[in-house]
């Protein structure tokens, strides 16, 4: 997979009006989720037609069109920036400095100061000078206005000595501006060039062009790939890991897609039989296109409209796996299905319309996901219809949980064989066992037999009690088809070794860590003593999910406490909760 753009900034174009919307820590995979005509469709728009802001490669913007054109109550232009992260700019800047024998040392404490004072939710906010063939600059001048302000006097004037390697001047007019702009050209946009797929796309007859994404042309193409000439047999692995796909979703090892002599249609090889793609239904014709186009177009931005239509859940997901694994494209995903929400690594924005104009919002905490699903109109009865629930407290949880099942069934995948659903670790902690909210939620388990929950212990030795309502959700809810999981440590980070635990801590708060403050079983295992501070100061503001994301690229190990048979026993329950043997 691909990042190109992380993130986005616009005004005043289609259904957004005066009020900015920033889409923010874009991801290789990312979802635009809401309900009809909310405005989903106006950022795919934006991606397609306005970014890398080279429409015709002579660095002008083409004129706006009338559709193009925001008919709210206020009246303005288009404006659009790109955003780079105050690390990954900073990273950069940096990076110049070594290349030219720089003094960073001296550096890297002021420029990351002037970083974070140009930025805004994170993100420096750019936009091209001359479509881009001549720098960047800033989107809002605004910003820089109180800059001499954020350093000292003399530390502007080292600063401006050691950057620019230039002397004298005056802070106003030469130390602020000609710093910033230092570290505005060591920016630069480069994008990839980016397509669309429509929402209506149909494979198209023989002799056609393949100049777009709507299966015009297509047949033709995978006829060449399919038997090229002798010097470019390359291109037929493209064709062959399109026929995997097939593989794939239809669940058929010996499926294999052919294209025959009269290009009329595409032929399905499987279980002895030839049979027209067709004939497999809408649902898999439909995906093997998306597929195919995001396979002979590599290192694209790539634009999705609706992929759900006519696809089960099943499909969908086994799709957006296939992109994620085979192709090497950022894709950006307009769709009302909510069975992306829980996409593994995927960024999910929940697009809204209030009359007046289109708002964006990241779905990052539980509540900002049953708000978008909600909106959707989906209701709880949609437990029904997943095999098996595994109920755990937030993110963190469930990027351990997933990590761990791979590691003793890697077939076992999230969205297919079971779902994880967010439970909120306040209904553990801070109520009683008779609140209305366990109540609630035992009711809720039980609409769907097979599941587990698993909750922290939150005990502070061997010896301390349960919460009462971890107590009662115990008694209650271990059964047959249940798993009622409750760390043997304080928390599930205490299944981490300590080693590794805090070799990711100190990398990812390079800056602050200073040692572990202490590892046993029933402490927090995170938390650390912050550089230059007093041995009672602790740093406990970690970021958890970012914690479990390191954690999970580097340790495999299963061996503290109860961890591997805990994780046997949930891989048990979802394999026979899908009907699989004990030893699939």
């Amino acid at each position: 997979m691909a990042k190109y753009l992380d993130a986005l900034a616009v005004s005043h174009y289609r259904g957004i009006g005066a009020s900015i919307q920033y889409v923010t820590h874009l991801s290789d995979i990312n979802f635009f989720i809401g309900q009809n005509n909310s405005g989903k469709s106006i950022f795919l728009n934006l991606i397609h037609e306005r970014i890398p802001f080279i429409p015709n490669g002579k660095g002008e913007k083409d004129e706006l069109g009338s559709a193009d054109l925001y008919r709210g109550g206020s009246e303005g232009s288009l404006s659009a920036a790109i955003g780079i992260s105050t690390d990954e700019c900073l990273s950069s800047v940096l990076s110049r400095l070594n290349d030219s024998g720089g003094s960073n040392h001296l550096l890297t404490d002021p420029l990351e100061t002037i970083i974070n004072n140009l930025s805004y939710k994170g993100y420096i906010w750019i936009e091209p000078v001359g479509g881009g063939l001549r720098g960047v600059k800033l989107w809002n001048d605004e910003v820089k206005k109180d800059a001499k302000t954020w350093l000292t006097f003399e530390t502007w004037r080292q600063t401006f000595q050691l950057f620019t390697r230039s002397s004298g001047g005056s802070i106003e007019q030469h130390w602020v501006p000609n710093t910033i702009d230092r570290i505005l050209s060591s920016l630069s946009i480069s994008l990839p060039e980016s397509m669309l797929i429509p929402a209506k796309r149909q494979l198209g007859p023989k002799g056609e062009d393949f100049e777009d994404l709507t299966g015009k042309g297509l047949i033709d193409h995978l006829a060449e790939i399919q038997n090229p000439d002798h010097h470019e047999r390359e291109k037929n692995a493209t064709f062959q890991r399109i026929n995997k796909f097939v593989r794939e979703v239809t669940g058929k090892s010996d499926a294999a897609l052919e294209v025959p002599s009269n290009r009329r249609h595409l032929l399905v090889h499987m279980d002895g039989k030839v049979l027209p793609l067709t004939s497999l239904g809408t649902g898999i014709h439909e995906v093997v296109l998306i597929a195919s186009f995001c396979t002979i177009y590599q290192n694209r931005i790539m634009c999705i409209e609706e992929p759900e239509i006519h696809l089960h859940p099943i499909l969908q997901r086994k799709l957006i796996d296939y992109l994620e694994a085979e192709t090497d494209n950022q894709y950006f995903i307009t769709t009302h299905s909510a069975a992306f929400i829980d996409q593994p690594g995927a960024a999910i924005y929940h697009v809204k319309n209030d009359g007046e104009q289109t708002f964006v919002s990241n779905v990052v905490r539980p509540n900002d996901t049953r708000n978008l699903i909600d909106d959707l109109g989906y209701r709880a009865s949609d437990i029904l219809q997943s095999n098996a629930i595994v109920w755990v407290e937030g993110p963190s949880d469930r990027i351990y949980i997933r990590h761990w099942l791979s590691l003793v069934q890697p077939n076992l995948k999230e969205g297919i064989h079971y779902s994880i659903m967010f439970y909120g670790g306040s209904l553990i902690r801070h109520i009683s066992a008779d609140d209305e909210a366990v109540d609630e939620f035992i009711k809720l388990t039980k609409m769907n037999r097979n599941f587990a929950i698993l909750i922290d212990s939150d005990k502070r030795s061997s010896r301390s009690r349960l919460k009462p309502a971890a107590q009662r959700l115990k008694t209650e809810l271990s059964g047959k088809n249940a798993l009622v999981w409750i760390t043997n440590g304080r928390e599930i980070e205490n299944y981490i070794n300590p080693d590794a635990l805090h070799k990711v801590l100190r990398r990812l708060h390079s800056r602050t860590y200073e040692s572990p403050i202490s590892t046993e079983k029933f402490d927090h295992s995170y938390h650390f003593k912050q550089k230059g501070s007093s041995s009672d100061d602790v740093f406990t503001r970690v970021d958890k999910v970012r914690l479990a994301q390191s954690i999970c690229c580097e340790s495999n190990e299963l061996e503290m406490f109860d961890l591997r048979k805990r994780v046997n026993e949930l891989a048990l329950l979802i394999l026979r909760a899908n009907g699989f043997s004990d030893t699939s």
